[in-house]
C-alpha cells in the first residue's frame, strides 16, 4: 500500500478523527499532530466521553489510549464497534504485551501503535484507514451508480409502454364514444336503450381518465419545461384536497427558493397524489407538515441523482405509518395496499409520482416509521 498516495491524503482531508487520551499533555500535543492531515478533530479525556462523542459525531476514524479511568479505550472499541462495526480504530498504548495485543485484535481493532508514537507510522496507519474507507466509498457508489441507471432505464421502459398503451387506449375510446353517440341519435328520446347507452358513456369517460394518466406516464423524458416557482403550485395542490378534512397545514416553508423547471399541470398531478395520500393515512384527522429547503447533492450522499443544487419538498403526515416490507415497493406499477374495486387507475399513482419526478431531473423517496407516520421526499433540480 503506498501511504504518499495523493488521493488517500486528500480523502483523509474530508474525514473527521475521534481522538481519545487520559492524559492532558499529550492529548494536546497530538491534537495538533493529528489535525493537520483530517478535516475534523474531535477530542475525549476518557472512554465515556469517547463513547458519546462517537454517537454524537459519527466520525470516521478512531484513535484511542488503552488504559484511561472510568472505561478503558478497548471497552470503548468494542461498544464503537458495536453500533459501527466497519469504524477504523487504531489503539495507542506504552504497553506492548500480548494480552492487550489480542484483546485488540479479538475486538477487532484494526491497528496498534506503541507509546513513545512513531508519528511517520501513525501518518501510515492513518493512511491505510483512509485507503480502506475510500475503496468502500468507491464500491458504494459504483453500486449507487448502477442503481441510478437501472432505475432510469426501468421507468423509461414503463413511461414507453405506457405511452404506446395510451395511444391505442385513446383511439379505441374515441370509437367507441362515436358509435354511443350515433346509436343515441337512432333512439327515441327516454327510452330504456338510452338510459343504458348513456351508463356507457359515463363509464368510457370514466375510463379516459386512466388514459389520460397513462399518457402522463408515457411523456417524453427529454421535453422542455418551463422555469418558474414551484411553491405556488405546491401550496395550491395542498390546500385544493385538505378542503374540508380534518388535517391541518403545518408550513416551515422559510426560505425564499430558487426556480425550477417543471410542467404545472403535472408537478400539480404530484402534489395532489401525494397529499390525497396523506389523507387517507389520517381517516381521523390529523397534521400535515410541509418542509422545504435547498440542498447541495453530492456523489457521497448516495441518492439517485446528478451532483448539484435541488429543492427538497418533504410532506410529513401524521398517520400510521407504512411496514418496511411494503416501504420497498411503493412505487411500483400497480402496487397498492388498498382493497382492488372498481376503482380506475388504483395503484398508479406514485409510479405516476415516480415517473413524472424522474421527468423532470429529480427524485423521489419515502421513510417510514410504524405509529410515527410518513414522509415523502421529492428533489428537483434548481435552475
Amino acid at each position: 500500500m503506498k501511504i504518499n498516495n495523493r488521493r488517500d491524503q486528500d480523502y483523509l482531508k474530508t474525514l473527521t478523527i475521534l481522538y481519545v487520551e487520559d492524559d492532558t499533555d499529550t492529548r494536546e500535543q497530538f491534537s495538533d499532530f493529528l489535525r493537520r492531515p483530517s478535516g475534523t478533530l474531535i477530542t475525549a479525556e476518557d472512554g465515556v466521553a469517547g463513547l458519546e462523542a462517537f454517537k454524537k459525531h459519527l466520525p470516521d476514524i478512531v484513535v484511542t489510549d488503552i488504559l484511561m479511568p472510568r472505561m478503558d479505550g478497548l471497552t470503548m472499541a468494542r461498544e464503537i464497534l458495536e453500533l459501527v462495526p466497519t469504524v477504523p480504530i487504531i489503539a495507542v498504548t506504552a504497553f506492548e504485551q500480548t494480552d492487550y495485543l489480542m484483546r485488540a485484535i479479538n475486538i477487532g481493532i484494526e491497528k496498534y501503535v506503541t507509546k513513545p508514537v512513531n508519528s511517520f507510522l501513525l501518518s501510515e496507519c492513518l493512511l491505510q484507514c483512509a485507503h480502506r474507507l475510500r475503496a468502500e466509498e468507491q464500491v458504494k457508489l459504483q453500486h449507487q451508480r448502477e442503481i441510478r441507471e437501472a432505475y432510469h432505464k426501468q421507468s423509461e421502459a414503463i413511461a414507453i409502454m405506457a405511452g404506446g398503451i395510451a395511444h391505442d387506449y385513446n383511439n379505441m375510446m374515441q370509437g367507441i364514444l362515436g358509435y354511443v353517440a350515433l346509436t343515441k341519435m337512432l333512439l327515441e328520446p327516454g327510452s330504456e336503450a338510452g338510459d343504458y347507452l348513456e351508463k356507457v358513456e359515463n363509464c368510457s369517460k370514466e375510463i379516459s381518465k386512466l388514459g389520460r394518466v397513462l399518457n402522463i406516464l408515457g411523456s417524453n423524458f427529454k421535453r422542455e419545461k418551463p422555469l418558474g416557482a414551484v411553491l405556488p403550485c405546491l401550496m395550491s395542490s395542498i390546500k385544493s384536497v385538505l378542503a374540508g378534512t380534518a388535517i391541518s397545514l403545518e408550513n416551515n416553508c422559510h426560505e425564499e427558493l430558487p426556480q425550477v423547471s417543471f410542467c404545472e399541470v403535472e408537478m400539480d398531478s404530484v402534489f395532489s397524489g401525494l397529499v390525497t395520500n396523506a389523507v387517507e393515512a389520517m381517516p381521523a384527522g390529523g397534521v400535515l407538515k410541509l418542509t422545504t429547503k435547498v440542498v447541495e447533492v453530492t456523489e457521497h450522499d448516495f441518492l439517485p441523482l446528478k451532483p448539484g443544487s435541488y429543492v427538497q419538498i418533504s410532506l410529513t403526515d401524521s398517520g400510521g405509518g407504512i411496514p418496511s416490507d411494503i416501504l420497498t415497493k411503493i412505487f411500483d406499477p400497480y402496487y397498492s395496499t388498498k382493497q382492488r374495486s372498481s376503482k380506475r387507475g388504483m395503484g398508479l399513482s406514485l409510479a405516476l409520482c415516480r415517473t413524472i419526478i424522474m421527468a423532470h431531473g429529480g427524485s423521489i423517496a419515502a421513510e417510514s416509521t410504524l405509529g410515527q407516520g410518513t414522509t415523502f421526499n421529492i428533489w428537483l433540480p434548481t435552475a
